[in-house]
């Protein structure tokens, strides 16, 4: 088993327990009788497990490293979805969700720091795109099969319980794949000098830590302001993912869509993510600097989101297919972005780590926020205008990631190597 291979297996677990539920929840909530916000808390909960579990990852690689430490995630997921084929009320479900949140995070703020300590700094770019394909695709199967396994079986809990077999096989594949022991000696990027090196190697020196020895902790990192920037960078992008995971397969089934059909629109979201996340960061991997490229997939996402206020059922998969390639775009280079600002691999996983863990507590409130508008007003319309601004928004942001100030931004170095300082 090649390690690629047991990337990509391990992907593909991450995001059925989310995608799944949101083509059912008319079922879910005719047997539970949960309320629209609690319904949202389905999905809420997991994110912001997700984002929580993230601060723990420097912790779990010092005490079990990174093999163990993706199988006790993967173990806590398979627990999930074993309980899930018997849950029957509210209270299971949640916890169940709680659960699935937890083994998730833990996976998400290992596998990053596995892909940059095991491919070179050419490939790592394209095989965080195939990580990131393989997660988005696990959430694309799991919009699409849940519904028609329910369906056959004449049971809710078949289509959710199903995945099981799905995390066992892929614990399989990691417990055998060749996971290297040392980081592939970091490559310096285009946009990266000599100077920038040296300087941050005596930085980190200053700090008695050699640019190969101790990784900096979740504090130290939570001081700096380039670290909470690109906290809130991914957690707003996936305010957009969370909320239609949670409310896309609804809100076509408020215009009439079976619950089968809407989800194969969820599906077709994340089938252009998957070609998103391969393309983009192929594209990008020649210069470090990835602002055009990010701003391509915010203007996708953005025209998508308009379409779906104004005229829902006119184009409903262009609208879709927009989303969904910004959304795949804008995620896995996200992440290559938080590793393009460290060289060596344990110290561009925790910046990845603080990223995510921030950045999906942030996102976990959306869907929650769109159930409670949806409660109280019946509709999704003033949801989607939020989720428009918002991208405009960042699609401002992202010019503030200029990668010649990467060094100076986390206080590695006194400067740029122009020798003015660069804003975080």
């Amino acid at each position: 088993m090649t390690l690629w291979l047991a990337i990509v297996a391990v992907g593909l677990t991450l995001r059925p327990t989310l995608t799944s539920i949101s083509p059912l929840l008319p079922q879910i909530r005719t047997a539970t009788g949960m309320t629209y916000p609690v319904a949202a808390l389905l999905t809420s909960l997991p994110v912001l497990a997700m984002g929580a579990g993230a601060f723990a990852a420097s912790g779990l690689t010092r005490r079990f490293g990174e093999r163990r430490g993706v199988l006790l995630g993967l173990a806590v997921l398979a627990l999930a979805c074993g309980v899930r084929f018997v849950a029957d009320d509210t209270a299971t479900m949640i916890a169940t969700a709680l659960a699935s949140g937890v083994g998730i995070a833990i996976i998400q703020a290992l596998l990053p720091g596995v892909v940059k300590a095991n491919y070179s700094a050419a490939r790592m770019t394209a095989m965080m795109g195939l990580y990131s394909a393989a997660l988005m695709g696990g959430g694309g199967l799991g919009a699409a099969i849940s519904p028609w396994a329910a369906r056959d079986a004449g049971d809710w809990r078949v289509g959710l319980g199903m995945w099981l077999g799905v995390v066992c096989a892929a614990a399989l594949a990691w417990w055998r794949a060749p996971l290297g022991r040392t980081a592939v000696a970091p490559a310096a990027s285009p946009a990266t000098t000599a100077e920038d090196l040296r300087a941050a190697g005596q930085a980190a020196s200053d700090r008695g830590a050699s640019a190969t020895g101790g990784v900096p902790s979740m504090r130290d990192l939570l001081r700096k302001r380039r670290a909470w920037t690109l906290a809130v960078y991914f957690g707003l992008i996936n305010c957009t993912y969370t909320t239609m995971v949670a409310w896309l397969p609804p809100f076509y089934q408020q215009h009439g869509m079976s619950a089968t059909r809407s989800g194969a629109l969820l599906a077709a979201l994340t089938a252009c993510q998957v070609v998103a996340a391969l393309t983009l960061p192929w594209l990008a991997r020649r210069h470090v600097d990835r602002r055009r490229w990010l701003t391509l997939a915010l203007a996708a996402t953005l025209g998508g989101l308009v379409g779906l206020a104004l005229a829902p059922g006119a184009a409903a998969w262009a609208w879709i297919g927009a989303i969904g390639f910004g959304l795949g775009g804008t995620f896995s280079l996200g992440l290559v972005l938080a590793l393009d600002h460290h060289t060596h691999p344990r110290h561009a996983a925790a910046l990845a780590a603080v990223m995510q863990g921030v950045g999906f507590c942030i996102a976990a409130l959306a869907p929650f926020a769109a159930g409670a508008v949806l409660d109280v007003t019946g509709s999704f319309t003033p949801s989607w205008i939020g989720l428009i601004a918002l991208n405009v928004a960042l699609i401002a942001l992202t010019w503030r990631f200029d990668p010649a100030g990467y060094a100076s931004a986390l206080c590695l170095s006194r400067g740029t190597p122009g020798g003015r300082p660069q804003r975080a």
